[in-house]
């Protein structure tokens, strides 16, 4: 009886495992179940041109637009474009309100304990710009100021760390664009951001009071989806090399940052 008792516990283990198997494969995601709707509904951010704005008539447009543009053709799919600020992109990821990311996304550690990411399929430094009178080439010189950030950006950390310590004071903005005007009005003494969103910025503006002060760091960018969408993951990792060894994706690095794509790392 003992040994019947403990067969039927483990068969009821093996039979729960199973099932968990199951529901957890089901709710995968697949290239197939993409092809099979015929769509893929991508998040793509906006308000950090030139990676992501857009147009007269409201639509997404940039590198990242572009980039999932090519994306579809490769699937074979029709592409809906779901438009993104910062905060919102995982959150909307995980919400399943969108398939995956394309949306200037840094792949850090902290982020990748709620995501997955693909290898970077862009890369951008980022700096400290200010007004060219104000005199600032290290972080001590930014003590006591009032400094601007994209808020939920890879770069708002790099405030955050050094808050205390610089006696900063920090305002936060919910996109690239806004932060870089809060700059230009004199709303802030500075502000971190990604070179080629502050360099359009200012191309746009005709600005020729502002600068880059110094470089900080160099931000690679990668497609994010969802911690159980491993054959997805597989495919945009495929997609990202193809395109790179192809030329199409320093085509459009040439178009929308206006230089050759850099040098990607892998992981």
């Amino acid at each position: 009886m003992k040994m019947f008792k403990h067969l039927k516990i483990a068969g009821l283990a093996l039979a729960l495992g199973a099932g968990m198997l199951a529901a957890s494969q089901a709710s995968a995601q697949t290239i197939t179940d993409i092809i099979k709707r015929g769509s893929v509904k991508v998040g793509v951010l906006i308000g950090a041109p030139p990676y992501g704005s857009v147009d007269s008539q409201g639509n997404a447009i940039g590198y990242d637009a572009d980039v999932i543009a090519l994306i579809g053709k490769y699937l074979g799919v029709k592409v809906e474009l779901v438009q993104l600020t910062p905060p919102a992109r995982i959150p909307a990821l995980e919400a399943n309100k969108v398939d995956f990311l394309v949306a200037t996304l840094a792949p850090t550690p902290e982020r990748a304990k709620a995501v997955m990411f693909s290898i970077p399929y862009s890369a951008f430094q980022t700096g400290i710009y200010a007004k060219k009178g104000v005199a600032i080439k290290t972080w001590a010189d930014l003590k006591g100021k009032k400094v601007g950030v994209n808020r939920g950006s890879s770069v708002e950390r790099e405030f955050t760390s050094r808050e205390k310590e610089l006696n900063l004071t920090i305002l936060r903005f919910e996109d690239d664009a806004t932060t870089m005007q809060a700059l230009f009005s004199g709303q802030v003494e500075a502000i971190a951001g990604p070179d080629a969103q502050a360099n359009a910025a200012m191309k746009a503006r005709g600005e020729t009071d502002t600068e880059l002060k110094f470089v900080f760091g160099v931000q690679p960018n990668s497609m994010t989806m969802r911690k159980d969408a491993w054959e997805l993951r597989q495919w945009l990792n495929n997609f990202i090399y193809y395109v790179k060894q192809n030329g199409e994706l320093d085509a459009i690095a040439q178009k929308w940052v206006g230089s050759p794509l850099p040098p990607l790392p892998t992981f």
